[in-house]
């Protein structure tokens, strides 16, 4: 199946996950691999590195290629037929999930990120550094794997983007400091507010209101943390105009004042 990117966003985002290992192997032209099972305890990622095959996980068949990564889980029944005219060539990377409060459905799903220089480098090197023993090797390949975690994401991202998104972000992050509406968002970028919204949750997760809010308030923070300008002053310079107003938001996303806030950061 399928992910959709919000919900890959919010998974890596939300699990700790610890780099473990990874192997590299080939499987010959109409090769046909079976009757075995995925890591017990792991998670994986199967990366082509050259060719095509069809990649069955309890049943559910992906079609690999570079630029398709297939997320599989603990303990799943595999069936391999290779499909091109060249041998297999891939890697699986094993990783660990070690909380649980974030969870995929089925545990497997294919991730579309297109064929990227980049991210072959970042294979390539995590390859070469499993190889050599050391725990500064071992540190190198953990930091390595996030690095590539957040590439892929940040591939499969860009695969859904939609320009109009883009466009009422760029907008937002420039003019937070008025007082716009998203009547006004819609506009500038010539969309209807409906769909607007429709893209948004879709690519961002949350609606443009949302990420407005929460824009204004992380630069708000971050004014109160490194300034002692009133608080009445900070409401008005992120786009609210009204104090109290700000105050409450604050308070309901924070779950404490800004005055509260702020007196982590500085005593009297």
């Amino acid at each position: 199946m399928a992910i959709q990117t919000n919900d890959l966003i919010k998974y890596f985002a939300n699990t700790t996950i610890q780099y473990e290992d990874l192997f590299v192997t080939s499987l010959g032209v109409n090769a046909h691999d079976h009757s075995r099972n995925t890591a017990p305890l792991l998670n994986g990622l199967v990366i082509t590195l050259s060719g095509s095959a069809n990649f069955s996980l309890n049943g559910q068949v992906y079609a690999l290629h570079k630029g398709v990564i297939l997320h599989a889980g603990p303990n799943m029944e595999i069936d391999i037929l290779v499909t091109s005219q060249e041998p297999w060539h891939y890697t699986v990377i094993h990783y660990k999930s070690m909380n649980s409060t974030q969870s995929i459905k089925t545990g497997h799903f294919e991730i579309v990120t297109g064929q990227h220089h980049k991210m072959d480098y970042l294979v390539q090197q995590l390859i070469h550094f499993e190889k050599i023993p050391g725990d500064l090797n071992k540190l190198k390949c953990k930091s390595l794997f996030l690095q590539l975690i957040e590439f892929i994401v940040i591939c499969a991202k860009m695969q859904t983007s939609n320009n109009v998104v883009d466009q009422a972000i760029t907008f937002m992050t420039e003019h937070y400091t008025s007082s716009i509406s998203i009547a006004d968002i819609a506009e500038e970028v010539g969309c209807d507010r409906r769909r607007l919204a429709y893209f948004f949750d879709k690519q961002i997760g949350m609606s443009p209101i949302q990420f407005l809010t929460e824009f204004r308030l992380k630069q708000a923070k971050e004014l109160l943390r490194t300034t002692s300008i009133p608080i009445k002053d900070i409401a008005d310079l992120v786009g609210y105009q009204d104090a109290f107003y700000f105050c409450r938001v604050f308070k309901k996303q924070y779950e404490q004042t800004p005055t509260n806030f702020r007196k982590q950061f500085y005593s009297d």
